[in-house]
């Protein structure tokens, strides 16, 4: 999806907390079955058409996993999604995940999703409260990643304050025009994570992204 419109960091990460972080709650919400992990990761096609640009190359995982280190402990569960702190839980019923990218060495656009169902909404309740309550101290935080390929990043990451069920933030590359927006969402007995990396501002893909991806929960 292509605004047409450049906002500075801070006003794009306003914009995107404000649409993470508006209700959507539906009024007889039913936990979901686990089955619908198989339908709640979109495919290529659906994402090129989500971030407005061509998706050539996506990768699906079936297990949670986390490939690098970073220095600062409070930011690695905004660091990445999909980790195994967040959904490794005795009480997860079944998980699913993808990565899309412009193309195999191309990652203009590069989108990750991933989704848990969980046998209660109290496990559900646990995994989220991983990503938010760790990731309090992160805001602001500059952290080094190490990736297990070798290669090393620095963000900056930028959040603002979660809610009972929706939490949002940004990390920005150092030196470079390209940020990463993610959300993640607590819905009944689901956990699902989105993240859209680009130049500009990726909030409203993340936030189209995030809803498709519940609204195929079944609730």
């Amino acid at each position: 999806m292509r605004t047409g419109l450049r906002l500075t960091p801070s006003a794009a990460l306003g914009a995107a907390l404000a649409l993470a972080l508006t209700p959507a709650f539906t009024a007889h919400a039913r936990p979901s079955d686990p089955g619908v992990v198989n339908y709640a990761v979109l495919g290529k096609g659906s994402v090129s058409n989500i971030v407005g640009g061509p998706i050539g190359a996506e990768r699906l995982f079936g297990a949670p996993f986390q490939a690098y280190s970073v220095d600062v402990p409070a930011c690695n569960n905004w660091a990445d999604i999909g980790l195994p702190e967040v959904y490794n839980d005795p009480d997860l019923a079944s998980f699913n995940g993808a990565t899309a990218q412009t193309a195999p060495n191309d990652e203009t656009h590069f989108v990750k999703q991933a989704v848990g169902v969980f046998a209660n909404a109290d496990a559900a309740t646990r995994a989220y409260h991983w990503v938010v309550d760790r990731g309090a101290g992160c805001d602001g935080q500059t952290a080094t990643m190490r990736l297990d390929n070798g290669a090393t990043q620095v963000w900056t990451f930028h959040g603002g304050t979660s809610g009972p069920a929706d939490a949002a933030w940004v990390k920005q590359l150092a030196g470079a025009d390209r940020r990463c927006f993610v959300q993640t969402r607590l819905r009944e007995n689901v956990v699902l994570q989105a993240k859209v990396c680009q130049s500009g501002n990726g909030g409203p893909a993340v936030n189209v992204l995030a809803g498709a991806m519940q609204n195929t929960l079944g609730q």
